[in-house]
């Protein structure tokens, strides 16, 4: 069985057990390539084995040997230091390659991971979640305690306004990002908007964190977890009342809560023939609450669908939203026989009323369904969106106050940027 290297790592340390000890500021890293990832490089397709590298007294780090060239590298962690394992660990970690990438493992043998490094845990479940499907419990190996406990301190800090200065930093680094939708780097966005009382940073953070929680398979995270992560979204709603939905969403995504889900609109795009003498154009509409918001379908008989959201401001809201969001925008989803589309529904105050409607041609099909697609964002993350969406959302308004606010968002962009771009083009 072939083996491959663990880490986008390796150094080139000669023969196993050759003596000395390694020198880590004397490694060449990749060949001299630090931009490539060593699991990927074609010198280790193939004739590889696992070996253990001595890089000091008692101690072994992960390592692999060429039998035929004698060529032996050692893996390195992001700092280029030797990714020490025991001996246990590495005939567990040998073990788990000859069946590659089938990842079985017995409880004996998730007690010996357990007692490795971070770093051993997670690269072994960085290369099994690219190249195979471990359990969902494979995940728990990660050290989710730091998970837990800066999720406590956040909840804690939103529900009090302030923060302890002498909170110890708890860094999450790169080591759950084999788990997927990365949404420690969220938490950690939101524990330095926290730390600096940067409201704009920490609704940003708050929206990333909600909307990567609502996308991750909470089966990977230990129930402990997933609670502590609940309660914090819950905390996160309390904050902002716009991401009251978005938080609900994943409070249930992570708690197994399939109650939670509710679905949007859903209406024929045909009506009913109006009745002999009625007069007007005939439209039929129905409504769902996605908190604050209340969104309205409407389908008319001109050929035209119109979505619209509406959130009474309160008191002194408008000068939050000015301030956190810059501009509001809500993403929907239009689905029809076909298929499904993301517009970005701009919004605008109104005496105290947050307003904005998307005006659509009647799809070709027998229904058509809405219902938001995320939580709102605001300017700072305007530069992110792909431009198809922005400019057909754009295309979709009809009234200059609602054009007024693309404007707006095409000017927070740096001239040239596809996305100001994509909104100009489409505002003309």
């Amino acid at each position: 069985m072939d083996h491959r290297p663990l880490s986008v790592w390796t150094a080139t340390v000669g023969h196993p057990g050759a003596g000395a000890p390694l020198r880590p500021e004397a490694l060449v890293v990749n060949d001299g390539d630090e931009r490539a990832d060593a699991r990927r490089l074609p010198k280790f397709a193939r004739g590889w084995q696992r070996v253990a590298v001595t890089v000091g007294p008692d101690r072994h780090a992960l390592g692999l040997v060429h039998p035929v060239s004698g060529e032996t590298v050692v893996e390195l962690s992001e700092l280029s230091t030797p990714v020490v394992i025991s001996e246990p660990a590495l005939r567990v970690v040998a073990r788990i390659e000859r069946q590659w990438p089938d990842a079985a493992l017995s409880e004996a043998e998730l007690r010996v991971l357990r007692g490795e490094s971070v770093e051993v845990r997670r690269v072994l479940l960085a290369r099994l979640a690219d190249e195979g499907e471990p359990s969902a419990e494979l995940f728990h190996l990660l050290p989710w305690e730091l998970v837990g406990q800066l999720a406590q301190d956040m909840t804690a800090a939103l529900d009090a306004g302030v923060t302890d200065p002498e909170r110890p930093v708890i860094r999450l680094r790169h080591w759950f990002r084999p788990v997927g939708s990365r949404f420690t780097a969220a938490l950690e966005q939101l524990d330095e908007g926290v730390r600096d009382n940067d409201r704009g940073l920490i609704r940003v953070a708050a929206t990333s964190l909600c909307a990567r929680l609502g996308e991750l398979d909470a089966a990977r995270l230990p129930m402990a977890t997933r609670r502590v992560l609940a309660a914090l979204t819950d905390a996160l709603a309390r904050d902002n009342r716009f991401l009251a939905h978005p938080a609900t969403q994943a409070a249930a995504r992570l708690l197994g809560d399939e109650r939670a889900g509710h679905p949007g609109a859903h209406m024929a795009t045909h009506l009913v023939d109006a009745a002999e003498g009625s007069a007007g154009i005939r439209r039929e509409s129905t409504e769902f609450e996605r908190p604050p918001f209340t969104l309205r379908l409407t389908v008319s008989a001109t050929g035209r669908v119109m979505l619209g959201a509406r959130a009474p401001l309160r008191s002194d809201e408008d000068t939050r939203v000015g301030r956190e969001y810059g501009v509001l925008l809500l993403p929907v989803r239009i689905t029809d026989d076909v298929g499904g589309a993301r517009y970005w529904l701009v919004l605008r105050e109104t005496a105290g009323v947050l307003v904005g409607t998307l005006n659509l041609p009647v799809p070709a099909g027998a229904s058509i369904e809405a219902d938001t697609d995320g939580p709102p964002i605001g300017l700072a993350e305007a530069g992110a969106l792909p431009p198809d969406e922005l400019e057909r959302s754009v295309l979709a308004v009809t009234s200059n106050s609602s054009l007024e606010q693309w404007e707006t968002v095409a000017r927070s962009l740096p001239p040239g940027h596809p996305s100001r771009a994509a909104v100009e083009r489409a505002a003309e």
